[in-house]
């Protein structure tokens, strides 16, 4: 289980998130695949969650990317 509710995320290409790892899961390119982001503490990975998954995820360039796989 990650750190955030999944009622605080609003990013449709989040998948997970693990504190322990300090890791976040995004949907992946390929169909069926992920991504994961790994962050030097736990820190750096709730302010990317905060600032991208559970607030403002347009902005994220991760999500930009995903954004154009789905306007093919």
């Amino acid at each position: 289980m990650g750190s955030y509710s999944s009622a605080d995320i609003l990013c449709p290409y989040y998948l997970s998130d693990d504190p322990k790892t300090c890791s976040l899961t995004c949907e992946g390119i390929p169909p069926g695949s992920s991504i994961k982001s790994h962050f030097l503490d736990g820190a750096r990975l709730r302010r990317q969650i905060k600032k991208y998954c559970a607030d403002d995820y347009k902005s994220c360039p991760w999500c930009r990317v995903l954004e154009l796989k789905y306007k093919e």
